[in-house]
């Protein structure tokens, strides 16, 4: 559980309660796939955490088809976590993607997938005008899964710029700050630790949910409205 300074607590301007994250357990499932419930800013953020290709299928056709009803703009948060490189001579593959749309969160386990299934390969490039996937520094990221595992993505928006922010500048932290007044927990050991790992602890299920749906949240508060 991560909870802030309540100096900070009194700014959260998408929750009346102190800023706190927390996760619960929801449901282990079979192929590799459990469901966790992270608890952010007021939310039940539903996260999916798997290496299963039925698992990734499904979620995208429930959650797409769920949320593209009646919507001209469907943003998707997206971000990429990866083992830290501990010398300028290390390039290591992205561990996990993150997809959120709302309030439901996929973790993918990259690194242990057998396959990427062509679900996920049509998802990400989608002809559909109306699909953005959005997150700090997105290009990089995406660059990132193209050149590791062939993936693209065919309309991305860095929320940096679609914030118009000038100066030097920002990260996902501090954006979040500046168009929700949201505070962010983005604890360092966590930032570094091993997203190689088979069974991602609890700490880092929570900290790339919350990644993903903070893309989501200033997306969708951008180019949404």
């Amino acid at each position: 559980m991560a909870f802030v300074s309540s100096k900070k607590r009194k700014f959260d301007s998408l929750s009346s309660n102190p800023i706190s994250s927390s996760l619960n357990n929801v449901n282990n499932v079979t192929n590799n796939t459990t469901i966790h419930s992270v608890n952010f800013s007021g939310k039940s953020i539903e996260t999916t955490v798997t290496s299963n290709a039925d698992s990734i299928t499904q979620w995208i056709t429930q959650t797409s088809s769920l949320y593209s009803k009646g919507s001209n703009n469907l943003v998707v948060g997206l971000d990429v976590e990866w083992k830290p490189n501990r010398s300028k001579y290390m390039n290591n593959k992205a561990a996990t993607l993150q997809l959120c749309i709302d309030t439901k969160c996929l973790i993918i386990q990259l690194i242990y997938l057998n396959s990427i299934p062509q679900s996920l390969r049509d998802f990400l490039n989608s002809t559909h005008e109306d699909l953005t996937f959005v997150g700090v520094e997105v290009g990089s990221d995406v660059a990132k899964l193209e050149r590791e595992y062939g993936l693209t993505c065919s309309k991305v928006e860095d929320l940096y710029k679609a914030s118009g922010s000038g100066g030097k500048r920002v990260g996902l932290k501090n954006l979040a700050w500046e168009v929700l007044g949201l505070v962010m927990w983005k604890p360092k050991y966590v930032t570094l630790s091993n997203w190689e790992a088979r069974v991602l602890s609890n700490e880092q299920v929570e900290y790339a949910c919350i990644d993903a749906y903070a893309s989501y949240k200033i997306g969708h508060k951008l180019l949404v409205g």
